[in-house]
């Protein structure tokens, strides 16, 4: 058997446990701590994934010495403080994304990782590792559908634990959180750059900070003449959405996740295939996890014992981190959010 890694979590929440869920069964890992400000979710994690002890307090899970894998599953204000005090005690580090919630700790988080070499940091963009979107992308390289591509792409939640949406929008936008996937996504599929980001925005929730909001959309032009759009919303009132369909001059692809399948759930996820000019349809099943925190985990493994590169690159990461940063901007700078004063 190789070396069992000491693994701590940080943040106890939706996350962390997608992360520990389908990694604590692994014969190379050991969860040594959890950790959240929050004692009875930390006392709950620690018994649901047999972690040795829980903390409340950051510095002190990191004196453990036998811990080699921190897993950063906090909001985006805590990471660059949490990812320093692990670099600093030579820690290899799973943080989740976005990196930060402004461009110059952006800046500094990137200039961190690139100072410490001997740590590996790999950034939760998780549609790197995840099969679906990894087939999806080799068939556009290879030029199924043809370019340019127009990327549709939605993601809209229909809140049913509003005060947990409320408070990451209090940190950052939906389309930063979110969007940062995306516009990854469009680069990776297509091997352009993008040379133009937009959007608009708009707050429906009273309780949503003036200068806020819940929902926004972005455009996106890429250098070989590829568009796209992403659309966030996380709101009481809207309906969720999960549209992603990539189309091209001969043809498309759809992505449907399994659990949005109307049939042959146990297929997996599926990607329907119109080619063009045949006409016809051809339906891929792919199967695999829609959040592989275990494959993505296996990688920062790989890039610890082989010196594999990240996947994303911590430069293609700020790059995605940074158009959505100028997205965001462009929101809040052309559009005053309205919504009617009235109660409700």
């Amino acid at each position: 058997m190789g070396k069992i890694y000491g693994v701590a979590l940080i943040g106890c929440g939706q996350m962390g446990a997608a992360h520990l869920e389908n990694i604590y069964y692994k014969d190379n890992v050991n969860i040594r701590c959890v950790c959240d400000i929050d004692a009875e979710k930390a006392q709950v994690f620690m018994k649901k994934f047999n972690a040795e002890r829980m903390e409340t307090d950051v510095d002190r899970c990191l004196e453990d010495e036998q811990i080699d894998i921190v897993i950063c599953a906090t909001y985006p204000s805590t990471h660059l403080e949490i990812v320093r005090k692990c670099l600093e005690k030579k820690k290899h580090v799973i943080c989740e994304k976005p990196i930060t919630t402004n461009l110059a700790d952006g800046k500094e988080f990137v200039r961190l990782v690139k100072s410490h070499p001997e740590s590996k940091v790999l950034i939760g963009h998780i549609l790197r590792h995840n099969h679906t979107y990894q087939t999806a992308a080799k068939m556009i390289q290879e030029g199924a559908i043809g370019k340019p591509v127009i990327f549709r792409m939605a993601q809209n939640h229909h809140t049913m634990n509003w005060s947990r949406y409320l408070e990451l929008i209090k940190e950052t936008s939906p389309i930063i959180d979110c969007g940062v996937h995306y516009i990854d996504v469009m680069q990776w599929f297509t091997g352009e750059k993008i040379i133009h980001v937009d959007g608009i925005g708009q707050r429906t929730e009273h309780d949503v900070p003036e200068d806020k909001y819940n929902y926004g959309l972005i455009t996106v032009r890429l250098s070989g003449g590829s568009v796209g759009y992403y659309e966030a919303g996380w709101s009481n009132t809207m309906s969720s959405d999960n549209l992603k369909e990539f189309v091209g001059p001969r043809g498309s692809l759809k992505i449907i996740f399994r659990k949005d399948r109307q049939t042959h759930q146990e297929e997996g996820d599926l990607i329907e295939y119109y080619k063009y000019p045949e006409k016809t349809y051809e339906m891929i099943n792919i199967t695999g996890k829609r959040k592989p925190t275990d494959a993505q985990f296996d990688h920062l493994i790989n890039m610890i014992e082989n010196g594999a590169q990240a996947t994303p690159t911590i430069d293609e990461v700020f790059n995605s981190f940074q158009l959505a940063i100028i997205a965001d901007e462009n929101i809040r700078r052309e559009k005053e959010f309205f919504i009617e004063k009235k109660d409700v």
